[in-house]
């Protein structure tokens, strides 16, 4: 597994239905920065934005993890670097937010309007080398970010089925070893 062994694909950033980028919008948020809000309520289940960004290839291993801290997983060396907006988006141990498929956000539950959109990091990453402290101040919460294979199945289970089905597998294939 090479690092810096990847290739860049652009395309655009783009929400999932007209005027949806009208319903988010950023704000500080204590003791995380900046953060991605929703000014509208959202059902559990609908599409929240669609990220079409730019697409990376690569593995990573020890501190080149750390290289590129605004990129989430689609599959095993595979990865979005997504953009403004949508880059402000905080992890949450209890999320609001996932992905369907590959580039799709949905919302895990009922979000009401102005409430911060937080998805779980850990769901879209598989570098064992890779963790961060956690933020996200809920009571759930690890104090720590990893790769999906770190996760507990209570936190597996929030985001089932709307993570990318390679991590979905990973997860599987790594408790079944535990």
């Amino acid at each position: 597994r090479g690092s810096y062994a990847y290739a860049l694909i652009y395309t655009y950033f783009r929400f999932g239905s007209t005027g949806a980028k009208r319903n988010l919008y950023v704000q500080e948020v204590d003791h995380k920065g900046e953060g991605l809000f929703t000014n509208k309520a959202v059902k559990q289940g609908k599409v929240i934005c669609v990220a079409n960004g730019p697409v990376r290839f690569g593995h990573f291993e020890g501190d080149d993890c750390y290289l590129f801290p605004n990129w989430y997983g689609i599959e095993s060396g595979v990865w979005v670097e997504v953009e403004h907006p949508f880059v402000k988006i905080n992890h949450g141990c209890t999320p609001n937010v996932g992905i369907s498929d590959t580039r799709t956000f949905v919302a895990l539950r009922d979000i009401e309007a102005d409430e911060e959109l937080a998805y779980d990091y850990s769901t879209s990453d598989d570098e064992i080398d890779w963790k961060m402290d956690c933020a996200c101040d809920c009571s759930n919460c690890s104090g720590e970010i990893g790769s999906v294979q770190s996760i507990s199945l209570e936190r597996f289970d929030m985001s089932y089925p709307h993570m990318p089905k390679y991590f979905i597998k990973l997860y599987q294939k790594a408790s079944q070893r535990n």
